[in-house]
């Protein structure tokens, strides 16, 4: 499943349109995610700023971070977002990319 759920990220990263991104600003409020993280204009607070994510992660890395970061690093200190998924997480990661 993890192997699907990248390849649909990847391909959700060459094919995003400003739609897309725009949404993915909609979820990063929505979720919270500036309450811990910084995105350019957005957020703040101590956990890792993301405002260049996009140059240094993959999308596939990054949708399996927002939704089970443990996978990355066991001791994360960063929530699972199971709930951020389908055309929410592609939106969210296409903004983090973009």
């Amino acid at each position: 499943m993890r192997r699907t759920v990248g390849l649909c990220l990847a391909v959700c990263a060459v094919l995003v349109s400003g739609a897309c991104a725009n949404r993915g600003r909609e979820v990063f409020v929505r979720e919270g995610c500036g309450n811990c993280h910084r995105f350019r204009d957005l957020g703040g607070g101590g956990a890792p700023d993301l405002s260049d994510v996009g140059r240094r992660r993959d999308a596939a890395w990054i949708g399996v971070q927002i939704a089970n970061p443990a996978a990355h690093d066991p001791a994360s200190r960063m929530p699972p977002y199971p709930g951020v998924r389908g055309s929410d997480l592609r939106s969210l990661v296409a903004f983090l990319r973009g």
